[in-house]
């Protein structure tokens, strides 16, 4: 018998033939490799991690960094609380821009110069229950001619009550008076910053908003010069 190698028969039907074989060869299916799956988000180890731990609010809590205090009346909707003691008040004059709204600061020096516009200010440290950020609360004293002024009076001891209570202030047009309407809810006490003293308040208050000489531009707007 003859040793030859038998050719390849070319005339093969192709049902003969496996399709990954090659007439001759010593080649081996190709395996495809199992697709790993991505990590479960809501395994139990990973769910496991998400479990609030006890010193959570320690590890949440943070604490803002205040560079600006307001000068405002609080809004009608909005409790507040204001600062007892003597040392979280100060009386001084101030001007308030009509146009803007804005409250200034204005030196001793200067108050002879603004006749009618340096108003007797009472300003008291408030915190709004939006907001863990304080601000100053600016109420009119009473004139030196002893004339009383309902709404003046009625919105100092608004800030009185405040003092112990949540409240809102409201201003009541027919009854000509600041109405103060307490929370019925037993609200969680303020946190005052420990780190603010009235002076840094001030500060960061009027900053800005200072007017100690007869050339700052509110001076010389009310003398018709700009």
């Amino acid at each position: 018998m003859s040793n030859k190698s038998i050719p390849c028969n070319d005339t093969a039907s192709n049902d003969d033939l496996s399709p990954l074989a090659e007439c001759g060869g010593n080649h081996k299916p190709e395996t495809s490799q199992p697709q790993s799956s991505p990590p479960d988000p809501f395994s139990a180890a990973n769910l496991g991690r998400m479990k609030l731990s006890q010193d959570f609010a320690a590890m949440a809590a943070v604490k803002p960094v205040i560079t600006s205090v307001a000068v405002r009346k609080p809004a009608k909707h909005e409790f507040v609380r204001v600062r007892p003691g003597a040392e979280w008040r100060f009386e001084t004059g101030c001007f308030v821009d009509k146009d803007t709204r804005e409250v200034y600061l204005v030196t001793p020096e200067l108050w002879s110069a603004m006749p009618g516009d340096v108003t007797p200010t009472g300003l008291v440290v408030a915190v709004s229950r939006n907001s863990p950020i304080p601000f100053l609360w600016p109420l009119t004293l009473p004139s030196s001619d002893g004339r009383p002024n309902r709404w003046h009076e009625s919105g100092i001891e608004a800030a009185r009550l405040a003092e112990s209570q949540w409240l809102r202030s409201v201003a009541d047009m027919s009854a000509g008076c600041y109405v103060p309407f307490v929370a019925a809810a037993k609200l969680a006490e303020p946190e005052w910053p420990a780190d603010l003293t009235m002076n840094d308040l001030m500060r960061l208050a009027f900053q800005g908003r200072l007017i100690e000489d007869h050339s700052h531009p509110c001076l010389r707007r009310l003398r018709g010069e700009i």
